[in-house]
């Protein structure tokens, strides 16, 4: 019996099931993935706070350094992830296998360089303007992070390997681990019976939880039974899926490099425009609305496999299907956070602020700005996983740069040095930039989705039937 005999249930699912529930199978686990990472990332600015073990401004600076990093291993996660679902919807097992493969080869590669920012974290750190006393107070948090980061770029492409097969259940399954080291250990860390406690100590904690996942994909990962499995043997740099790798992860690490970079950039010219407080003010804020965000990507990222697969199969009119049942779905959870969040703008703040009445004016006046741009966000979210699922990441890149280039910085420059705003210029620049973005992102997915059937280059997606007499494949 020759490895092309059967075909999991997972896929059969993705290329014929219910478009809703399919959807839904796919992307809750990952959503839950994503807001249970949210939500331990609020807890660690919590415990910031109540237990006074440093400054959460220091935390934000840092966070966005090691995220801008963190892109590099994420574009090539995509990338990698995007091709190996297309292969499995064409029905390519063994080559699904050998992109798997070279997507970990290549992810091993990167985790091993991002080692390199410990040892020259002070000048790296200087370079990017970063204000004294945070590399002063919190370097030993960022060479932790850099180490958490190492771990973070194999666990990426372990998802994305799941995420391709349709498998998000044991994604789910893993972060429940996470979260329960994660939370544990910064609770005893920060009131238990230790001396000294620091933010770096929270970080140890994140870098422990990310240990216990990548064991336990790495034990699934070389399992026999796995019809994708990792072995020594099988890493390679195969040329063709290389190019094909860096082709579709090149635009996407591009565009959110530099996106995460423009933001790095802001942050310091928030900080001595406004102070570190402001700058404060801004993360918790972006970690407030983080919850309809994470909830968006999970839709987005879950989306982008559902379309890869099928445009693998070539069936173009399940695509169809796909983006507008998305596109209801996500802009009706954008628009139920947004008139939440917005309700409860200032009972939230005042959870992060405390009894700090100047931080929660600061948090709530740019919170406000930031809630009204959730529902293009969303809308942006849906368009994004019609693009990746046909690779065309190109487009999501350039979204990214017009976004922070386009709108954010020009308009942030504006009101801080034409119109002299004070620190809401920070809000309703971002509020600027999202909400163009979004509707451009929209805009430009609409049109394609309405022009793909006369698109010399898709439309022999619409001209058979290709879920007839399918070849099985084992993917589960």
């Amino acid at each position: 019996m020759t490895k092309s005999v059967r075909q999991s249930k997972k896929s059969d699912r993705i290329l014929s099931g219910n478009m809703t529930s399919t959807i839904l199978i796919i992307a809750l686990p990952i959503l839950f993935y994503n807001v249970c990472n949210y939500l331990y990332g609020i807890y660690d600015m919590m415990i910031v706070q109540i237990a006074d073990i440093g400054d959460a401004a220091d935390v934000v600076v840092l966070d966005q350094i090691k995220n801008m990093i963190q892109t590099l291993g994420g574009a090539i996660a995509t990338g990698g992830g995007i091709l190996i679902a297309k292969k499995i919807g064409e029905k390519d097992l063994p080559g699904a296998k050998k992109s798997a493969n070279t997507l970990f080869t290549m992810a091993l590669i990167i985790a091993s360089v991002t080692l390199l920012f410990i040892p020259f974290a002070v000048p790296f750190l200087k370079l990017l303007r970063t204000d004294k006393t945070t590399i002063d107070n919190a370097l030993g948090y960022f060479d932790v992070q850099m180490l958490n980061l190492f771990i973070m770029t194999l666990n990426v492409c372990f998802i994305a390997i799941e995420k391709s097969k349709g498998n998000t259940l044991r994604i789910f399954i893993m972060n429940l681990g996470v979260i329960v080291i994660k939370i544990s250990l910064t609770t005893l860390f920060a009131f238990g019976p230790f001396d000294g406690v620091t933010i770096t100590w929270l970080a140890v904690a994140t870098t422990i939880a990310q240990l216990f996942m990548m064991i336990m994909m790495i034990i699934f990962s070389i399992l026999p039974s796995n019809p994708l499995r990792l072995t020594i043997k099988s890493l390679n740099l195969n040329k063709a899926n290389l190019k094909a790798i860096i082709k579709l992860s090149l635009p996407i690490f591009i565009g959110r490099f530099l996106f995460h970079f423009g933001k790095v950039y802001l942050n310091s010219i928030a900080t001595v425009k406004y102070g570190k407080k402001v700058v404060g003010a801004l993360g918790i804020s972006n970690t407030m609305a983080g919850l309809p965000t994470n909830m968006i990507n999970s839709f987005e990222d879950g989306g982008s496999t559902i379309v890869s697969q099928n445009y693998g199969s070539g069936n173009g009119r399940r695509i169809k299907k796909f983006y507008v049942i998305n596109m209801i779905m996500v802009s009706s959870i954008a628009l139920v956070s947004l008139i939440t969040l917005f309700i409860l703008k200032s009972q939230v703040a005042s959870f992060f602020a405390g009894n700090d009445e100047e931080y929660k004016e600061y948090i709530v006046t740019i919170f406000r700005w930031e809630c009204l741009d959730v529902f293009f966000t969303g809308i942006a979210g849906a368009s994004n996983a019609i693009f990746y699922g046909f690779g065309k990441t190109k487009i999501t890149s350039s979204m990214s740069m017009v976004n922070l280039f386009g709108f954010r910085l020009p308009t942030l420059m504006l009101l801080m040095y034409v119109v002299k705003m004070n620190y809401e210029a920070c809000g309703v620049a971002m509020f600027v930039s999202n909400t163009a973005a979004g509707i451009i992102t929209f805009l430009l997915c609409l049109v394609f989705m309405l022009r793909i059937e006369k698109n010399n280059k898709y439309k022999g997606l619409f001209e058979k039937n290709n879920l007839t007499n399918l070849e099985e494949v084992t993917v589960s």
